[in-house]
């Protein structure tokens, strides 16, 4: 059965709205206790490089209180309720990771920066829509640690054929949806299965992969591998091989007490968005420590 949901969704014609996107702009998903550190690590980075794309933050009702808010608007972010948008845009799953394609598809940009809460970048990205390799395929997506084996279901379950080649890490995708709306189609109809898809592979990052190759649709990959960082944590590069972005997988941001990891750059002047943060937190919340309430 999902098979054949998959075939005759990746048989369809879809129409990009262009009415409904304009330029280039920067999308990140988290809200709640856990998140919520990582989100304002993130963007105080974004601001800190020099980064000057829109930003627009999605969230659940619920995940951000009138302060994180109020905070986080100060860097010049726009607050998405997906919850709302889901009122006029319906899914039929839409959870943490099921929210990333989605919050790429509905954002007000036709070209999108798509972010992990816990991603730390550590030059201006922006330049990467100016980049050859993004002119030429319309995405950019970065590599995995592993690779999905000849035997996985995951080729089975979606009948794309089997390519010996990196997984995505979907912590950090350049796209243009007007390229690759279909591909982005494709894409969601994974996830809003995802009780079913996700048992053939991790999570959205190879709905991605899967979903390109479904209807062989071009993107471009640095090819320089993953650095560790140590902890679970690895940074990404760029196609001349820098270093640009920083995915700290585990251990996300906390207020206090974070692990060092010593190959982390710029790691203390994370420390100190979280202390700053902290300070904030106390702040409003009239000297009671850093409730989020």
């Amino acid at each position: 059965m999902h098979l054949a949901q998959f075939n005759d969704v990746a048989a369809r014609e879809f129409v990009y709205p262009a009415h409904r996107f304009s330029g280039r702009g920067v999308v990140i998903c988290g809200g709640g206790e856990k998140y919520y550190p990582c989100v304002w690590v993130c963007i105080n980075m974004l601001r800190k490089v020099g980064c000057r794309l829109p930003i627009e933050l999605w969230h659940f009702t619920g995940e951000l209180s009138e302060i994180q808010m109020a905070l986080i608007q100060q860097l010049k972010v726009h607050c998405v309720d997906a919850t709302e948008i889901r009122k006029s845009n319906p899914v039929r799953t839409l959870g943490g990771w099921q929210l990333k394609p989605y919050s790429i598809i509905h954002s007000s940009f036709q070209e999108v920066l798509f972010l992990d809460a816990d991603n730390v970048p550590i030059v201006d990205p922006t330049f990467l829509f100016e980049t050859a390799q993004y002119a030429a395929t319309g995405a950019i997506f970065w590599p995995d640690r592993g690779r999905l084996d000849r035997s996985r279901s995951a080729w089975l379950v979606t009948g794309v054929a089997y390519r010996n080649e990196a997984e995505f890490e979907s912590g950090q995708i350049v796209v243009d949806k007007k390229r690759c709306w279909k591909a982005l189609q494709l894409t969601m109809h994974l996830n809003e299965w995802s009780d079913f898809f996700y048992r053939h592979f991790h999570g959205d990052k190879e709905t991605f992969h899967l979903a390109w190759r479904k209807i062989d649709q071009p993107y471009s990959m640095p090819s320089r591998a993953i650095e560790e960082l140590g902890g679970y944590s690895m940074a990404q590069h760029d196609f001349e091989g820098r270093r640009i972005f920083q995915h700290r997988c585990l251990p996300k941001w906390i207020l206090k007490n974070n692990p060092h990891l010593p190959r982390f750059q710029f790691e203390a002047e994370c420390i100190e968005y979280l202390d700053h943060l902290s300070a904030q937190m106390t702040k409003c919340n009239g000297g009671n420590g850093t409730s989020y309430k």
